[in-house]
């Protein structure tokens, strides 16, 4: 009898696993609604991947306000010389810096893995164009657009490591490799991320937080560039109490004292942002610059360094629909403007922190003044890619900017030299010590905005 019960016992629980398990191997469709979309209709029209589509293009060049003013506005904006601050922001805001450094081994990876499948996608797509329509915001499926950009971004990366002495004859094949597979030429391939409303715009419109850096300013306006109309508000400033008058374009130094915000947003300019313009990624014109560079190198960028440097400089005024390239181009003596600050005169800077003129000057002897035209141009045609402009201002010294007013780093940050890196906030040394060692520990120096990353490599000359 007990034989026969623990038979019965062993049965039912056999028969138990048995039904569970196929219950569970068909727990999908058993309790499926008749009407739910099922991962084959998901699949339909590529809308499982249009879906993160959408969100990753808002995370490039990040369409949130909040996260744009971060990372664009008080971080690399103000770093690169493109905004300044019109209030002041001590305990305003939380830590806001990047948890993470970027670091050589995801750099590489990105470089060598990830171009061939776009490559391959294209080969294997009969019609490109199709493809994700309904979701890409930027080049509305066109995959044969994207592959000059991937191939632009690969270009871009490959000239972050040329003062990497390891590494250069690398950066020279992966360059060279880019121009042949392909890169932005022409306008019409620029990647511009179309919104149904821009709320970057909300930074400088509504909040009045930053305005236009007196850096680019000082640049444009001793250049007399024409683009500044199409890129910054003019301003007035006849008030007697000031320290100067102003009537054109006036730009905000970094690290001053400021007063009240009512007395700061009318007396610098502004970027001319509405709520409909596109957040730009990349133009032609910076593609150019970088293939103007490695040509200025020695690599095969399709083209002489002087003719490229002109192109790129045309693109960039058509971009912005100017005219006058031949002319602005050819100027061998208009140099960037000293800057007067219109609100006080401890912030002057008498004579121009750079002499750079527009014009190239041929000769081996001019291989540095040369690179400094191309970083210089490209920094303005780049405006407002703030991450970008930073980065090829510690990868190069280029262009000089103006040292901040008052350097409150504790000596951690040389004034000159402006700020390397940001460091890591101190909730990683208290929720992720392990880690946070291992990484500091390959950053060469302290965990300070001093300590240069390992792609910044060029010695420091004179500001």
């Amino acid at each position: 009898m007990k034989h026969t019960t623990s038979i019965i016992k062993l049965f039912s629980l056999a028969l138990f696993v048995l039904v569970g398990t196929a219950c569970i191997d068909n727990f999908d469709k058993i309790n499926q609604k008749d009407y739910q979309v099922d991962k084959e209709e998901l699949g339909r029209e590529g809308y499982n991947v249009g879906a993160s589509l959408k969100g990753l293009q808002g995370l490039v060049i990040p369409t949130e306000e909040h996260l744009y003013q971060f990372v664009e506005a008080l971080a690399a904006g103000a770093f690169s010389g493109y905004i300044g601050c019109t209030v002041e922001w001590t305990a305003k805001f939380e830590t806001y810096n990047p948890p993470t450094d970027w670091q050589e081994a995801p750099f590489s990876d990105l470089i060598t893995r990830t171009y061939p499948f776009y490559r391959d996608l294209l080969d294997e797509t009969e019609d490109p164009v199709a493809l994700a329509l309904g979701f890409d915001d930027v080049y509305q499926g066109d995959l044969s657009k994207w592959l000059k950009f991937t191939n632009s971004l690969k270009l871009r990366m490959a000239m972050r490591l040329t003062y990497v002495p390891e590494m250069k004859e690398e950066a020279r094949r992966i360059a060279e490799e880019a121009v042949t597979a392909g890169v932005i030429t022409q306008n019409a391939d620029n990647a511009f991320l179309k919104v149904e409303e821009n709320r970057a715009a909300m930074v400088f419109n509504n909040w009045n937080d930053q305005r236009v850096g007196g850096d680019i300013i000082s640049y444009m306006n001793g250049y007399k560039d024409p683009r500044r109309e199409k890129m910054f508000t003019t301003v007035k400033v006849t008030d007697q109490e000031t320290w100067m008058e102003v009537d054109g374009y006036a730009g905000i130094r970094i690290g001053i004292d400021v007063r009240t915000k009512d007395e700061m947003i009318g007396a610098y300019s502004k970027p001319i942002i509405t709520s409909t313009s596109p957040y730009m990624w990349m133009n032609a014109a910076e593609i150019t610059f970088l293939r103007a560079e490695g040509a200025l190198w020695g690599w095969n960028m399709g083209g002489e360094a002087k003719d490229l440097y002109n192109q790129a400089i045309a693109l960039s005024f058509e971009q912005y629909g100017v005219t006058g390239a031949d002319t602005y181009t050819a100027n061998t003596t208009d140099m960037p403007q000293a800057y007067d600050d219109p609100q006080y005169e401890y912030t002057d800077y008498e004579g121009p922190r750079s002499t750079i003129t527009i014009a190239w000057e041929e000769g081996d002897n001019y291989f540095e003044r040369n690179l400094e035209r191309i970083i210089t141009q490209k920094w303005i045609a780049n405006f407002p890619l703030g991450v970008e402009a930073w980065s090829e201002y510690r990868r190069t010294g280029y262009p000089h900017l103006l040292p901040v007013i008052k350097n409150k780093s504790g000596g951690a940050i040389d004034t000159d030299h402006m700020i390397r890196r940001l460091w890591y906030p101190p909730i990683e040394y208290s929720e992720n010590l392990s880690n946070i060692k291992l990484a500091t520990g390959m950053l060469g120096g302290p965990d300070n905005g001093g300590t240069r990353l390992w792609w910044d490599k060029k010695p420091y000359a004179n500001p």
